[in-house]
Order: C-alpha cells, then sequence, then structure tokens
C-alpha cells in the first residue's frame, strides 16, 4: 500500500495533469467545491482511511418554523457571521469569539444560522435560518439559472468532467462511481446561491462575511466575493499540507522553474487562526493565491479552560487517553486495546468522535475480546460525549492519535502527546520535527516512549 504522503504527490499530479482545479463549467470552478470529498473517496478506494464522518447527518428542515422576514428592510451591519453546523455541548464557541470581536471594536452583525431550533439553542429573533434562506433562493432563482446553464453545451461539461474523474480512476487504479455523472445540480446550487446571498449580503450593506468550515459551504464565499464583501474563515480543525480544503501545491511554469500559487475563488481572502503555526510555511500547507492566515487567538471557552485547567494542574499520572477519528478509528481502537493490556498499571481510555457510534466501537471491542479469547482489559474504557473531552485531556498525562486536532489542544494543557504513524500522520510531521509530539514508531516499545515523551516547549504557537 502507498503512503500516505505518496498518495498526496500523485493525487496533486493528477490535478495537474488534468487541470481539475482551474476548469470551468458555466463560469463556476467546480472542482475545488468537492475536492475534499473526491480526496476522501480516493483514499477510501485505496484502503488508506475509512470514512472519516461515518455518522454524520444533516438535520431536516423543520416545518411551520416562521416565515422568512422582509430581508431589504433589515437594518444594515457591518459584517455577516455564519456559526458551525455542528454544535459543541449546545453552543458554538468558534463563531462566539469572532461576534466577542466585533462587539469590541463597535461593529454591528448579523447571524445567519442553520437549520436548528431556535428555542434549544437560544438563538435569537435576529439570526436568519440559512435552510430558509435557501428554499426561498432556490424558488426565486432556478429558472433564470437554468436558462444560464442551457446557453453553455451540456455535452461539452459532461465531457470535460468525465476527463477530470477519468484521470483519478486511471491514475490510481480505481473506480468513482458517485462522481462520475457530472454535477451539473452543484453548478446549479452554486449559481443559485451567488444570486441570493450575494443579493442578502448587499441588502444587509455588509463589508465582512466570517463563517466557519468554509469548504463545506463554498457557494457562500463565492456569494460574499462577488458582492464586494471581504470573507474570513474560523479555523475549527487543523491546517496542514496535506488538508484537501486549504493545501494547494504551487503550478509550475516554464519547465517548473517559476512556481506560483493557484487561483482557487471559493476560499476565503483570510483564515482567523488559533495560533502562529497554523498556515504558515512551517506548517507546510500552501495556501491558494489571496488567501493569508491571521492569528486571533483560540475560542474563549477554550482560552479560559485552558487558563484554569493549568492553573489547577490536574494531570493524573499513567492516564494514557486515545482520542478517535473516524477515518482510522479501527486501527486506533486496536492500539488502545493493546496498550491497556501491555501497561496493565496504567488507566487508557478511547474517546470517541462525536460523529462516530458507541455501539460500532462496543462491537469492536467484542469481536477484538472473542479473538484474544478473554476480555477486554480492567484497566481500558471506552468515552463517548461524556465527560467534556477537554476534562479528560486535561486530566490525561499522555494522549496518543494519528493527526486529530485534539492533539494539539493536548500539547496546550499540558500533556504528553504521541503520534501512531497510521495514514495521515504525516499532517502532523512539522509537529513531530519540532519536538512537540513524540512518534511512536514500535508500539511494542511504546514503555520507552512514553518514558521520553514531554510536553511542548511553547504550545502557545498552536493556540495564541
Amino acid at each position: 500500500m502507498m503512503s500516505f504522503a505518496e498518495f498526496w504527490d500523485r493525487f496533486t499530479a493528477v490535478e495537474a495533469k488534468s487541470k481539475a482545479v482551474s476548469a470551468r463549467f458555466s463560469s463556476v470552478q467546480l472542482y475545488p467545491l468537492l475536492r475534499t470529498r473526491i480526496f476522501y473517496a480516493v483514499a477510501q478506494e485505496l484502503g488508506l482511511f475509512d470514512n472519516p464522518h461515518p455518522n454524520f447527518s444533516k438535520p431536516e428542515l423543520e416545518e411551520g418554523l416562521p416565515a422568512l422576514p422582509d430581508l431589504t428592510a433589515l437594518p444594515k451591519v457591518d459584517a455577516v457571521v455564519i456559526p458551525f453546523r455542528r454544535r459543541v455541548g449546545g453552543g458554538e464557541p468558534y463563531s462566539d469569539a469572532i461576534i466577542e470581536r466585533l462587539k469590541r471594536e463597535g461593529k454591528t452583525y448579523r447571524v445567519v444560522d442553520f437549520d436548528f431550533d431556535a428555542e434549544e439553542y437560544g438563538r435569537d429573533a435576529s439570526v436568519l435560518d440559512l435552510g430558509r434562506l435557501r428554499e426561498a433562493y432556490t424558488e426565486r432563482f432556478t429558472e433564470q439559472v437554468n436558462k444560464h446553464l442551457r446557453i453553455t453545451s451540456r455535452e461539452n461539461a459532461e465531457n470535460r468532467w468525465t476527463e477530470i474523474v477519468t484521470a483519478f480512476e486511471s491514475g490510481f487504479d480505481i473506480k468513482l462511481e458517485k462522481f462520475e455523472k457530472y454535477p451539473k445540480y452543484l453548478v446549479r446550487r452554486t449559481l443559485i446561491d451567488q444570486l441570493g446571498f450575494g443579493e442578502l449580503f448587499k441588502d444587509l450593506g455588509a463589508k465582512e462575511l466570517y463563517l466557519v468550515n468554509a469548504y463545506s459551504e463554498p457557494s457562500l464565499v463565492l456569494a460574499a466575493k462577488k458582492a464586494g464583501l471581504t470573507v474570513t474563515e474560523i479555523q475549527h480543525g487543523f491546517i496542514s499540507k496535506f488538508h484537501p480544503a486549504y493545501s494547494y501545491p504551487q503550478e509550475g511554469k516554464l519547465g517548473g522553474l517559476i512556481k506560483k500559487r493557484q487561483v482557487v475563488e471559493s476560499v476565503a481572502q483570510r483564515i482567523a487562526v488559533w495560533g502562529s503555526y497554523w498556515g504558515s510555511p512551517e506548517s507546510g500547507v500552501t495556501l491558494p493565491l489571496g488567501t493569508e492566515p491571521v492569528v486571533t487567538g483560540p475560542t474563549l471557552p477554550f482560552a479560559e479552560y485552558r487558563a484554569k485547567a493549568l492553573a489547577e494542574n490536574r494531570i493524573v499520572s499513567k492516564q494514557v487517553l486515545f482520542t478517535s477519528q473516524g477515518a482510522i478509528g479501527g486501527e486506533l481502537f486496536k492500539a488502545a486495546v493493546a496498550t491497556a493490556r501491555a501497561l496493565s498499571d496504567h488507566k487508557v481510555i478511547y474517546r470517541l468522535h462525536p460523529n462516530e457510534s458507541l455501539a460500532d466501537y462496543e462491537a469492536l471491542g467484542a469481536a477484538l475480546a472473542a479473538d484474544y479469547g478473554t476480555d477486554l482489559p480492567a484497566n481500558f474504557s471506552l468515552s463517548h460525549r461524556d465527560p467534556v473531552f477537554l476534562d479528560l485531556v486535561s486530566r490525561s498525562e499522555f494522549l496518543i492519535g494519528a493527526f486529530s486536532t485534539t492533539l494539539f489542544e493536548g500539547l496546550a494543557l499540558g500533556c504528553k502527546a504521541l503520534v501512531l504513524p497510521l495514514s495521515g500522520y504525516e499532517n502532523v510531521l512539522p509537529a513531530i520535527e519540532a519536538g512537540d509530539l513524540t512518534l511512536i514508531s514500535n508500539l511494542e516499545a511504546l514503555p520507552e516512549y512514553l518514558a521520553a515523551a514531554k510536553p511542548a516547549q511553547d504550545p502557545f504557537r498552536y493556540y495564541a
């Protein structure tokens, strides 16, 4: 099996040869909108990853919610804020920090949120419902967009898309059946969103858009940029050389002697990052042309939590916390069980990602126990959703994972963080090379790695 780094090199080589990134379909730079999904689809076909979000589902649009207000009559604002779709403990800490910053600067703002119940999440009446906006714009602009699509040759678009998908299929000797059909629906939705949300942003008089997880809503980025707003994505996870949503290797010109950053229109102009490490040359990431990192610090709850936890010095000796990731969860889980068997005097906890299923891991544990012919070790336990994840991190002497953002949270909270060389661990190589993360080359020699592991020398470059 090829390594993750080899996979990345081949993946970006296929992009360059097929000119996938720059290809346009009815004026839309289409491939970047699907790049992350195609990236993980290819990786799964190769056996490098499992489904990274096995139990994620979007909430259904509720019936009977209030109709949208007269959007043209809304007060003017300086900025629009779009929170994260996934809530953390019922709240949304990523955009909250930006909202507090806007308040301190005396700026007005309007929140456009996803389809969550207003009462349950304490959402005030001024928040606009993104799902209902999209529903209204679809009804209003579909005919106009369809006329635009008929002007361009459907056959040419379908053939060009087939060329791109075929390049990946032949380049990796796989099939990508989910992507073989030309995604005209996505072109249509992108154009509708540009018309509708572009009009909204202009009606609001906004000059800035702040949103979390911009690569999941690229059409909103396009709408804002075309309406003249400066778009800032709010960091919610790791950013690395190998992240398909952020890193676009430079293009070569004149035999590769001259390199230039690629143009990706659906990427924000700025990324509000937690610390100087993220998005910097040190991290290895090559951001698209016109996109730059701006250090704004961690979320407010994390900053407050870190200060309290470090002051209390909560670390429990010989507690080992494994942090799961759906893409490689099975391998991490087996390593955690093996660790518990090898270190009977240590407490080993395996913490699931919020999108993972506890029942799935209980079944995996039962299967492992059957293979061993004995119960799982008494010093091993599963943890899911409760207690709060940071409570586990701040009390664990050791934190082990592959390339999860939580490894860096562990560094910030004083853990000795270690990395297993599973698919994707290359994402955190810069932190390993800096000596902040310890690479476990041989799981059988884990006691030696634990003894040698140290806290990060300067965790504030990850969380300012």
